[in-house]
C-alpha cells in the first residue's frame, strides 16, 4: 500500500454531510477488511492539495476511490473496485464483471446517486454544504 503525507491509499472520498453517504461509510466500516480504506470527507480541503488531480466538483457529484496504485475509480467503477477488496463479497465479484452485472451495478449506483442529489436539494444542511 502506497503512503501519502496524511492519507494512505486506498482512499474513499465520501460526503460527510450527506445522510446516505454517511450510512454507506458506516456500513463499510463494519465489513471485514474495511481497515484497508482511508475514508476522507470531500469537505476536507487538504485532500485536494494532497491529490491535486481530484476535482472538488466531481467529488461532490460521484463516489471516488483512489486505489493503492493511485488509479481513480468513480461511481459504479468504485463500487466494483470495492467488491474485489472485501472478502465478504469477493466470492460474488464475478457477477459485477459480466456485462449484465456491470449494467446492474451502474444502474443501482445511478439510482442511489440520484436519490442523494435529490435529498441534498431538499435538505437545508446539504444545501448549505454545497454552497461552500
Amino acid at each position: 500500500m502506497s503512503q501519502h503525507k496524511k492519507h494512505p491509499l486506498p482512499v474513499l472520498l465520501y460526503d460527510s454531510e450527506c445522510v446516505l453517504c454517511n450510512r454507506f461509510k458506516q456500513a463499510l466500516e463494519h465489513v471485514s477488511g474495511a481497515e484497508i480504506l482511508t475514508m476522507v470527507s470531500i469537505h476536507e480541503d487538504e485532500i485536494y492539495n494532497e491529490f491535486p488531480f481530484l476535482s472538488k466538483e466531481e467529488c461532490h457529484e460521484n463516489l471516488h476511490i483512489i486505489d493503492e496504485n493511485g488509479n481513480i475509480h468513480i461511481a459504479g467503477d468504485a463500487i466494483t473496485y470495492l467488491t474485489h477488496k472485501f472478502p465478504v463479497v469477493k466470492n460474488f465479484a464475478w457477477l459485477a464483471e459480466t456485462g449484465m452485472g456491470k449494467r446492474a451495478v451502474d444502474f443501482f449506483y445511478q439510482m442511489a446517486n440520484k436519490y442523494r442529489q435529490y435529498s441534498s436539494k431538499e435538505c437545508e444542511g446539504c444545501k448549505k454544504s454545497r454552497l461552500r
